[in-house]
């Protein structure tokens, strides 16, 4: 589910040595996230599924705003 329907959003603290990435992608009414520790092998993906694609976007805006709030940004 790459390509320009996937965003990629980083953490980086210093302070407390996180560097972490975090990644959203839409694909019809299915959501897919990756996320983990920037430079691991195999990161941790959850897929859900909607009964709408209006719904799966709705929750990927959601979801992005929860992480920019917390200090990821887009890259």
């Amino acid at each position: 589910m790459k390509g320009k329907n996937m965003r990629h959003f980083e953490y980086k603290d210093l302070g407390t040595n996180s560097h972490k990435f975090w990644e959203i992608s839409l694909n019809a009414n299915k959501v897919l996230v990756k996320y983990g520790r920037i430079g691991i092998q195999n990161p941790a993906e959850n897929e859900k599924s909607f009964a709408t694609k209006d719904q799966a976007k709705k929750y990927c805006e959601k979801k992005i705003r929860e992480k920019t709030s917390k200090g990821y940004t887009e890259n």
